[in-house]
């Protein structure tokens, strides 16, 4: 596991800058680019924090792991102020050949169980306060125990998702199964949201987001594809096609029809335009 050997090759050590502080009603903070790492983390209040080109709402349990070069940039809601736990430290690798902290914790964590987490970084303020015996050791395995509770907590936030976008990719199947079994039957997003049990904008957003296309215009294109191999592969004219589509209006089927193919359905028939090759184009016999 890459994080765990990460974790086994390096040491953290402490730098001068540690502490927590009740951030002032016009605090704002835009330090230069940082020289060593910094573990930030709000207790409470609200405010955002502007990171690697990422804007992030901050709040209780908010921790960002700002990186070596970073520039952050964080404001404050002055009814709700701040009061965080800033831990400035540096990575020590134990062998000749480092792996690469990339494989830290990103950038930004909501912590969701924050009473154990805030337990452990107290720990290291109480330890670097009262200047306990042993305080670098201290530092480094609690530093550890903090990096494994982010780590698991993104890796599991990372496992929810996937098992979301896995779900949501079987409902996605069974709505386009739905739609190709009959392109002549003009099926609604109502129809087709109570047949997987949603409602109609949460099933026309995730299909969206699955398909980079929206519903509509896939079950448009779906009927249209379908028109295109009537009128190439049969005898029916456009009239006919027109009406076993489910089109009220012919004029109408021959708009989206050109609007979809750039020709009117009529090009179409008896082989008048022939279909584009989808792979390189045949070289020509002498």
């Amino acid at each position: 596991m890459k994080f765990m050997q990460t974790l086994e090759n390096f040491n953290f050590l402490q730098t001068r800058n540690i502490g927590k502080a009740n951030c002032e009603k016009e605090w704002d903070w835009s330090p230069p680019p940082l020289k060593d790492y910094d573990l930030w983390y709000a207790l409470a209040g609200t405010g955002n924090m502007w990171l690697n080109g990422e804007l992030y709402p901050i709040q209780k349990g908010s921790c960002f792991l700002i990186r070596p070069g970073d520039q952050p940039q964080c404001t404050q809601n002055p009814d709700e102020r701040l009061q965080v736990i800033f831990i400035h430290f540096q990575c020590e690798s134990r062998s000749a050949n480092p792996q690469i902290t990339e494989n830290f914790p990103t950038s930004y964590t909501n912590v969701i169980e924050t009473h154990h987490f805030e337990v452990l970084l107290n720990r290291i303020l109480e330890i670097e306060e009262r200047n306990l015996p042993w305080k670098e050791a201290e530092f480094d395995l609690i530093m550890k125990q903090v990096f494994l509770l982010l780590y698991r907590q993104q890796s599991d936030k990372a496992e929810k998702n996937r098992s979301t976008r896995g779900k949501q990719s079987q409902l996605i199947r069974r709505v386009i199964f739905y739609i190709k079994e009959a392109p002549g039957y003009r099926i609604s997003h109502d129809e087709l949201a109570e047949k997987m049990n949603l409602s109609p904008e949460y099933l026309s957003k995730i299909f969206k987001k699955n398909m980079g296309i929206s519903l509509r215009r896939y079950v448009t294109n779906t009927r249209l594809e379908r028109a295109l191999y009537l009128l190439q592969e049969t005898s029916m004219n456009v009239s006919q096609t027109s009406d076993a589509l489910g089109y009220g209006n012919v004029h109408f089927f021959s708009k989206q029809f050109k609007d979809r193919y750039g020709h009117p359905p009529s090009d179409f028939k008896h082989k008048g335009i022939t279909p584009k090759s989808h792979g390189k184009e045949p070289s020509k016999r002498r």
